[in-house]
């Protein structure tokens, strides 16, 4: 596969080349490098929002100290045909 940065800020490809020769890597494999960090990078964030609202949940379900706090009747569940 081939893909081509056109237009790319001469200040940017001077940082990237910078970068990668302290790296000891070739232009191209900096670019990979960098991609697959970022990549990976917003994947354990996303997982972290996800772990982050799982204990918020664990912790304060049920968390209610309220006598005053009322749940209402919530009706009768529809019946619903068996699995097979």
């Amino acid at each position: 596969m081939i893909i081509i940065l056109d237009n790319l800020d001469p200040e940017i490809l001077e940082k990237l080349e910078t970068q990668a020769t302290s790296h000891g890597r070739s232009l191209t494999d900096e670019i990979k490098v960098i991609l697959r960090r970022e990549l990976i990078k917003e994947n354990l964030e996303d997982n972290a929002s996800q772990l982050e609202w799982h204990e918020f949940i664990d912790k304060t379900a049920g968390s209610i100290d309220d006598d005053t706090f009322v749940r209402h009747p919530q009706g009768d569940y529809p019946i619903r045909e068996e699995l097979e």
